[in-house]
């Protein structure tokens, strides 16, 4: 609020009149006499004066500021409007002292070491405009009753300035009705009681203030939430409260130490205080869960800022008394820890300020009623988590018309996508002085951006799809960006950033002259300097051809590392592959015991041992009643060769091999042989199902070295070389013997 401070007034007037002539006026001739504007002004500040001296009869202004005058002066011209008595060392104003200045617009006798002011020194000022008596300390406010029934038949007055009439120290105080009570019928438009260690209002202190009044001060003062709240709303012209500096620390000085605060002192008031106490009524409070207040439609701002509560501010209710005109909101430096709401009645709020304020939590309804406001500050805060946790973007969803937000300082780590999601008109963002490693989240809905500060984050670069929706908004208008003090990478992984960084026409880069990149080699280098293309151009292209290398090296080691794995076991795989497609078609589960099978042995052969094997088959089948599968007779038909070996293989109970020349140089063959080997280590239990028969002499010595196991196990049998009866016969007793028993020996 901008309460008249006269002395700094007229010093603005001096210093901007042009009509200025310099004349003498004074008995004093260190006085500087000017004519502005055809009244004659009279200067005579900072002359050590100890008395007023005598000017002439056309004086209309005098000031007499920071002398050591003691009394009042009597001697000053009977016309004179403006008088500046501040910074003397008066100690009492009575009757006597103002009552032939009856033409007095203005009077400032701040700062002196007034002690009283007498009831009845202002009843014969009519025309007093203008009245400052502020700074001092020994007065207290109980001059309040005094000043208040003096002024209550003016017409005139229109600003009292009571700032600091209390010690900084002390008891707190209370504005009672009886301090103001002659005040109701003035036409005062502003009333400062600033710095004055106030608690709390008496129930009925703002009835008693007059419907006039458009500005409020009680800044810098120890108000406590009471009853007065609600009386506001007695006050339908009010245009600006001040509540700000509330419980402020002051530095402490001598001069408080030493000072006579005078807080006892008993009230001089010609009229029974107890009478005006006696028509307080006593009014029952009450506790609802919501709080209303109602206030008058011509307010317009409301300052409460730099107080040292520590509050929440909970769910609260505004009504006026007409159309709300309040616009501008000051709640910055509290200690706010949490804004909860919703606070209603806000819809005309367009700016608002609660910034510094050690907040960490911000309701998804505090906001609902704001649906106007254009301009938030939530600065020097501590929203990072709270923020963070916002996946729905609730928190500003209400906010369609705000238009520059300010989240500066707020230890945000990183931002959700859909935290703006809302915010349609928004045109400033700044989001600097945080620890935003990325900045990712959409803004392409944002048609009106025009200035983002990204300044002192931790990102290292903007990624495509953000650098594609800047460039959209772009076309329209021309879009500021601030990335100084961010950890940028100049490497090959971030060569298009660059490009982007200096080659965008729509796109103004904020201070482009102090970034910084960092090389792959940790040196860092300016943006603005010219080689940063062709050193980022070098460095990759000699990487290029480091990268092409090692990534085929790679692959070549691991194409032969897969590929001898594959080979190793290339017959354990297939065998896996087949077992598990006939597992799979038949879909059911079988119990490894010998019952089950459904032959007694698969024979295994080469198609040009065929006639051999078709004799012995028959025999062994009829001799050794036997059940055998061989190919050519066994298996089925339109199923794959590989599906019916394994088959046959998994279904018989042991397999035959005929080992020849020829079984040994056939595929299908030791197919036959590897599935039959891989049935016995993986669905056997490692039990040895394979047996081998030699027709051909010396053919053992031709098998794979993987089956010599089978040898040294003597899980072989050679066909007789002369081919006698009784061997063939013998041969065939044993071959059966083995296929019969569980020990696959000969």
């Amino acid at each position: 609020m901008n309460f008249v401070v006269i002395e700094v007034c007229l010093l603005v007037i001096l210093a901007t009149c042009i009509r200025v002539q310099t004349l003498e006026c004074s008995s004093n001739k260190r006085c500087v006499c000017h004519k502005i504007n055809g009244d004659l002004w009279a200067m005579c500040e900072n002359l050590t004066l100890a008395s007023a001296p005598t000017f002439s009869n056309d004086v209309i202004g005098v000031i007499l500021a920071n002398n050591i005058l003691n009394n009042f002066p009597t001697n000053l011209p009977l016309n004179v409007t403006y008088l500046d008595l501040s910074r003397n060392l008066m100690r009492i104003v009575n009757q006597q002292s103002i009552e032939k200045y009856r033409y007095l617009r203005n009077l400032s006798i701040s700062r002196n070491s007034l002690q009283i002011i007498e009831l009845g020194s202002f009843q014969n000022s009519p025309n007093l405009l203008h009245l400052d008596i502020s700074g001092n300390q020994e007065l207290t406010l109980e001059v309040l009753a005094n000043i208040s029934r003096d002024l209550r038949n003016s017409t005139a007055i229109r600003v009292l300035n009571f700032e600091n009439l209390q010690c900084t120290y002390g008891v707190s105080f209370i504005v009672k009705r009886y301090h103001l009570i002659g005040l109701k019928q003035t036409h005062l438009e502003e009333l400062n009681l600033a710095s004055n260690r106030i608690n709390s209002l008496e129930a009925g202190v703002l009835s008693e203030l007059p419907k006039s009044l458009k500005h409020l001060s009680l800044a810098n003062n120890r108000l406590s939430f009471e009853i007065y709240l609600v009386e506001f709303g007695d006050l339908p012209n009010i245009m600006s409260i001040n509540a700000s500096f509330q419980s402020s620390f002051h530095q402490l000085n001598v001069d408080d130490i030493l000072m006579d605060c005078n807080d006892i002192r008993k009230v001089s008031v010609s009229s029974s205080k107890n009478q005006v106490l006696g028509q307080r009524k006593k009014m029952p409070l009450q506790r609802p869960k919501n709080i209303t207040f109602f206030l008058p439609s011509t307010l317009q701002t409301v300052y409460f800022h730099d107080n040292m509560y520590k509050m929440t501010l909970q769910d609260f209710s505004f009504k006026f008394f007409g159309k709300p005109t309040l616009s501008k909101l000051y709640l910055q430096n509290n200690i706010i820890y949490e804004l909860n709401g919703p606070i209603t009645g806000m819809k005309s709020v367009i700016y608002a300020d609660f910034s510094n304020n050690f907040c960490s939590y911000i309701s998804p309804r505090f906001f609902e009623d704001f649906r106007n406001l254009s301009h938030l500050d939530l600065s020097y805060n501590a929203l990072g988590e709270n923020l963070e946790n916002d996946v729905d973007g609730k928190i500003f969803q209400n906010l369609r018309m705000l238009t520059s937000l300010n989240l500066t300082r707020n230890r945000i780590l990183r931002l959700p996508a859909k935290i703006f999601q809302n915010l349609v008109q928004l045109k400033q963002l700044n989001l600097s002085y945080n620890s935003l490693g990325e900045f990712t989240m959409p803004i392409n809905h944002m048609v009106h951006l025009s200035n983002i500060d990204l300044s002192d984050n931790q990102i290292s670069s903007i990624n495509m799809e953000t650098r594609k929706m800047l460039h959209a908004i772009s076309h329209e208008r021309h879009i500021s960006l601030n990335l100084r003090g961010n950890k940028l990478r100049c490497d090959c992984g971030n060569v298009e950033f660059v490009k982007w960084v200096l080659n965008s026409k729509n796109i103004v880069f904020l201070h482009f002259d102090d970034y910084l990149c960092t090389l792959t080699n940790f040196t860092k280098i300016r943006f603005s300097d010219n080689r940063l293309l062709e050193l980022l151009d070098k460095q990759c292209s000699s990487y290029t051809l480091i990268i092409v290398i090692i990534t085929s090296l790679i692959f070549v080691i691991l194409t032969i590392t897969i590929s001898r794995i594959v080979y190793r076991y290339r017959w354990k795989l297939r065998y896996m592959y087949y077992v598990a497609r006939e597992k799979y078609k038949d879909n059911q589960k079988r119990q490894e015991t010998l019952d089950l099978f459904h032959f007694d042995a698969f024979v295994s052969y080469a198609e040009k041992d065929r006639t051999f094997v078709i004799d012995l088959v028959k025999r062994l089948e009829e001799e050794f009643n036997l059940k055998l599968c061989i190919h050519h007779r066994d298996f089925i038909p339109g199923t794959g060769i590989a599906d019916n070996i394994t088959n046959a293989i998994h279904n018989s109970r042991k397999t035959v091999c005929v080992i020849t020349s020829h079984f040994l140089h056939s595929y299908w063959c030791m197919f036959e042989l590897n599935m039959a080997r891989m049935e016995a280590i993986y669905s056997r239990n490692g039990e040895n199902v394979l047996l081998l028969v030699a027709l051909e002499k010396d053919v053992m010595k031709s098998i794979p070295f993987t089956f010599m196991d089978l040898i040294d196990s003597k899980s072989y049998i050679d066909f007789p070389e002369e081919g006698g009866k009784d061997e063939e016969t013998g041969f065939r007793s044993k071959l059966g013997d083995a296929l019969k028993s569980r020990d696959n020996k000969f």
